[in-house]
């Protein structure tokens, strides 16, 4: 999602372009477009950052650390809230948006999936499984 929305960045600057310009009328053109890159590719960076913060965790968690399915709690709530603000800013409207919907919605589909099976028994027994032996 990250890389097509970094792709598609020229038609989604002009739609933003226009948001921001209409919330600033009397506003510097420099100043406006500026403040578009600052939205968009915040919005993105705010999703990659996100998403790199679970895949650290994970990496955490595969060592069998039991505190960092914890961690990921809060972080899959983080990632359910930036997906709707990068969903705001980047997503264009209409049909030509559905796609990028689909795929934020199935990447934070597969977090939250992912962060109930952390909590699954069968996960604790092989979470604890190397300390006992």
């Amino acid at each position: 999602m990250v890389v097509t929305g970094f792709l598609g960045r020229d038609s989604h600057f002009e739609r933003l372009k226009g948001v921001i310009g209409g919330m600033v009328p009397d506003g510097d053109a420099e100043a406006v477009e500026g403040a578009t890159a600052v939205v968009f590719l915040g919005s993105l960076a705010m999703l990659a950052l996100v998403v790199a913060m679970e895949a650290v965790l994970l990496a955490v968690l595969f060592k069998r650390r039991i505190w960092a399915r914890w961690a990921l709690a809060p972080l899959v709530l983080l990632h359910a809230v930036v997906t709707v603000i990068t969903a705001d800013f980047v997503v264009a409207p209409g049909a030509d948006g559905v796609l990028t919907i689909v795929l934020l919605a199935a990447q934070f589909i597969l977090a939250a999936a992912a962060l109930i099976l952390l909590f699954l028994p069968s996960t604790t027994t092989w979470l604890l499984s190397e300390r006992v032996a």
